[in-house]
């Protein structure tokens, strides 16, 4: 297989619903963008969803770290760029870069991803050899790994949510967009107004299935310039998901 074959380029339109009130893209629709170019490339190399099904095998976000230049504005035409960089234990790597018509960066992103056993729902490794996962592994958006986030005190500002029908993926869990929504719904509007997010780390630690309440920990830098977030059940201490924005 080539290198060109390996690497997929993509041209994806900001429409109106990946925009937010101030017409530019927001975070959870890029990070969704990022996901949906990862699987359409999966299939192209013969690692999708209609595949892995057989197998009984999922693809599942495990970990994304992602670093945003600025962010383009409704109608905007991105070039996304998306390739396999190699194992690590059981983690999947795959980078992403994306640039706009003018060919400046928008944004660069490391992601780690799993494939996990549907029946036993332990992670399983499967032809680690094959070369689509080397090809290109000393290329990198993001020379570091995707940062494990430490869990927060719970004395923070503190918000709640509940799992409903618009908020659920294809196995009826808290979809993954939705825990960058649920993030960035923490804020003031005011605040978004005048700060765009710079940076996103995400750690998806265990599935948010459907009508689960959640509490959403948030605490902030003295300077107010970075959040980390948990999110947990209620009067539970173990997390679902960890999370940080850097504006």
């Amino acid at each position: 297989m080539s290198a060109k074959t390996n690497i997929l380029n993509e041209q994806i339109h900001v429409t109106s619903a990946d925009a937010d009130f101030t017409k530019t893209l927001r975070p959870g629709a890029l990070i969704n963008m990022l996901i949906q170019i990862a699987w359409h490339h999966a299939n192209i190399l013969d690692f999708g969803t209609d595949l892995l099904h057989k197998e009984n095998l999922v693809w599942v976000l495990s970990r994304i770290h992602v670093k945003i230049d600025y962010f383009p504005f409704w109608n905007e035409e991105l070039f996304f760029s998306t390739w396999p960089k190699g194992i690590k234990r059981l983690f999947y790597l795959r980078d992403f870069e994306v640039c706009d018509s003018q060919n400046n960066i928008v944004a660069r992103a490391t992601s780690e991803w799993l494939l996990i056993d549907s029946k036993s729902k332990r992670p399983k490794l499967i032809h680690p050899e094959n070369n689509i996962f080397q090809q290109n592994k000393d290329k990198h958006a993001l020379t570091n790994e995707v940062p494990v986030l430490e869990t927060i005190d719970p004395e923070t500002n503190r918000f709640s949510n509940t799992v409903k029908y618009s908020d659920l993926d294809l196995n009826r869990h808290l979809t993954t967009t939705r825990y960058i929504d649920w993030m960035t719904d923490t804020f003031d509007i005011e605040f978004l107004r005048k700060h765009k997010c710079k940076e996103i780390v995400a750690n998806f630690l265990r599935e948010i299935p459907y009508n689960e309440t959640v509490d959403i920990l948030r605490s902030e830098s003295k300077d107010a310039t970075h959040y980390n977030f948990a999110f947990r059940k209620p009067q539970e201490s173990k997390d679902f998901f960890r999370g940080k924005l850097c504006f």
